[in-house]
C-alpha cells in the first residue's frame, strides 16, 4: 500500500509541474535523466552488457550488483553475472545483497549507489527484490543513480521489478501472472507493466489479462537476448529478439505488436515512432519453429533419443562440409547415427544457439544460427546450424540440417 502511495506521489507531482515555454518537453513516463537498460533474460550479446557499461560510465565505473532474486546468498568471484560484467569489461563491481528490509532502509548499506555510475539487477524472482526493497532507502538511492545521469539496468526478475505493476510476482509459481498483494515493482517505468522470456516460454498472451483488470497500464514483453534501452520517454529495442507493446494508442485491429531490432517507441504517447510494427500471428509462427528446435537440443542434452526421433524426419540427411587432405568433402549422416551418437556420450552434449534467424512461409521454415558446443562442462567448437523444417499434422519436424564446425574465431 505505501508503494502505491508513494506511486501516486511521484504522479502527481510530475503532472503538477510545467516546463518553461522554452525547455525541452519533461519525460511523462521514463526517467528525465539517465537511462533504464531492461533486458528480457537469456544470453545478453556482449555488445549489448559493453552498451550498459559505457551508460554507467565505461570500465572503470562504479557498478553495483543487486543479485537479490536469486536463492543463493553468497555470490563468488565466479558467479555467472559478475563473470558476465567482467567480461565486457567492467573492472569496478561492487554486490550489494540482503534479506532483511531494515538493512536496506539503512544508509549504511545503500552507500555504494550513491556512488554508482551503474546498476544491474540479475535475475531470479521477482518478488523477492519487491519484498526486500520496495518503500526503502535503497529504492530511493536507485532513483538517485538515474538523477545524476546514471544507469539502471537488470534482466528477466530485474527487468520486471522496475516497472509500476510487478507481474508474476507470486512467491508460489512465476505462471501466476497477477498476484494480489505481490503486485508493486520499484516504479522506475511508471504506469506499466514488464514481462520477460517472452516468446521463448509463450508469454505472449498473458499480459492482455493485466491490461483487461489495469486498462491504464503500458504493457511491455520483452524476448531473450533483448532489451529497451529508456532514455526520456523513448524506448528503444536492442538484441536478437523483439519488444511487444500492448494497449498502444497505434495499434489498430491488433491487440499488440512487436518491434523489432532499432525500433522506437514513444511511451508517453504509446506509439511506435521507428521500426515495422509485427503483428502476433507472425512471432507465433517463427516462435513455434524455434521451439522445435530448443526440444531438439533439450532431447540431446537429456539423451531422450525418443524426443529426437519425434523432431527429425526419418528421410532427413545431415550435410558437413568438411576439408580434408586439401579437398572439400561432405560428411553426411542419417537420424539413426545421430541419435546413436547421442545415446553412446558419456557427458552431457549442450549445444546453444545464439540469436537464430528465422523465416516462415506457410508450412516451410528455415533456422540459421551461430551456436556453441560444449561437451560436459568443456568448450568444444562453435559453428553454423542451417535447419529446414515442415509443418505436419503434429508439428515442425526437422528435413534438413547443415552445419559447419570450427574451434577458432568462435565468439567466446
Amino acid at each position: 500500500m505505501r508503494g502505491a502511495l508513494a506511486l501516486c506521489c511521484v504522479l502527481s507531482t510530475a503532472c503538477a509541474t510545467t516546463p518553461r515555454a522554452d525547455a525541452a518537453p519533461r519525460a511523462r513516463v521514463g526517467p528525465e535523466r539517465g537511462t533504464l537498460f531492461i533486458a528480457g533474460g537469456g544470453n545478453l550479446g556482449l555488445d549489448m552488457i559493453e552498451r550498459f557499461i559505457q551508460l554507467a560510465g565505461g570500465p572503470d565505473a562504479p557498478i553495483v550488483v543487486i543479485p537479490t532474486a536469486a536463492t543463493e546468498d553468497t555470490f563468488p568471484e565466479s558467479w555467472p553475472t559478475l563473470r558476465m560484467l567482467r567480461e565486457a569489461g567492467a573492472r569496478n563491481l561492487t554486490v550489494l545483497h540482503t534479506r532483511s528490509r531494515d538493512t536496506a532502509d539503512s544508509r549504511e548499506f545503500t552507500a555504494p549507489l550513491r556512488a554508482a555510475g551503474g546498476v544491474w539487477i540479475s535475475g531470479g524472482r521477482q518478488w523477492r527484490l519487491a519484498d526486500v526493497y520496495n518503500d526503502t532507502r535503497t529504492v530511493a538511492a536507485l532513483r538517485g543513480v538515474l538523477e545524476r545521469g546514471g544507469v539502471i539496468g537488470g534482466t528477466s526478475a530485474g527487468a520486471s521489478v522496475q516497472a509500476s505493476y510487478m507481474v508474476r510476482g507470486a512467491p508460489q509459481s512465476n505462471r501466476i501472472v497477477m498476484a494480489p498483494g505481490h503486485e508493486t515493482g520499484f516504479g522506475l517505468l511508471p504506469n506499466t507493466a514488464i514481462d520477460q522470456h517472452l516468446t521463448a516460454r509463450g508469454r505472449q498472451n498473458d499480459m492482455l489479462e493485466v491490461i483487461r483488470r489495469h486498462p491504464t497500464l503500458l504493457g511491455i514483453g520483452i524476448d531473450e537476448g533483448t532489451a529497451i534501452i529508456v532514455t526520456g520517454d523513448r524506448a528503444t529495442v536492442a538484441g536478437r529478439g523483439r519488444v511487444a507493446f500492448y494497449n498502444t494508442a497505434d495499434a489498430d485491429a491488433l491487440d499488440y505488436y512487436f518491434l523489432p531490432e532499432g525500433g522506437t517507441f514513444d511511451l508517453a504517447r504509446r506509439v511506435a515512432i521507428e521500426g515495422t510494427r509485427i503483428p502476433p500471428h507472425v512471432i507465433e509462427d517463427e516462435s513455434e519453429v524455434v521451439a522445435t528446435m530448443n526440444r531438439l537440443f533439450d532431447a540431446m542434452r537429456a539423451r531422450d533419443t525418443a524426443a529426437m526421433r519425434t523432431l527429425l524426419h526419418p528421410e532427413l540427411r545431415i550435410m558437413v562440409p568438411q576439408e580434408r587432405g586439401g579437398e572439400r568433402i561432405i560428411r553426411i549422416s542419417t537420424p539413426d547415427q545421430m541419435i546413436a551418437q547421442v545415446s553412446r556420450s558419456v557427458d552431457r552434449l549442450d549445444e546453444r544457439p545464439i540469436r537464430p534467424e528465422v523465416r516462415v512461409d506457410g508450412a516451410l521454415a528455415t533456422i540459421w544460427t551461430y551456436y556453441e558446443f560444449v561437451v560436459g562442462s568443456n568448450f568444444s567448437h562453435c559453428g553454423t546450424d542451417a535447419f529446414h523444417l515442415i509443418r505436419t499434422e503434429s508439428g515442425w519436424v526437422v528435413t534438413g540440417l547443415t552445419y559447419t564446425v570450427r574451434t577458432s574465431g568462435c565468439r567466446r
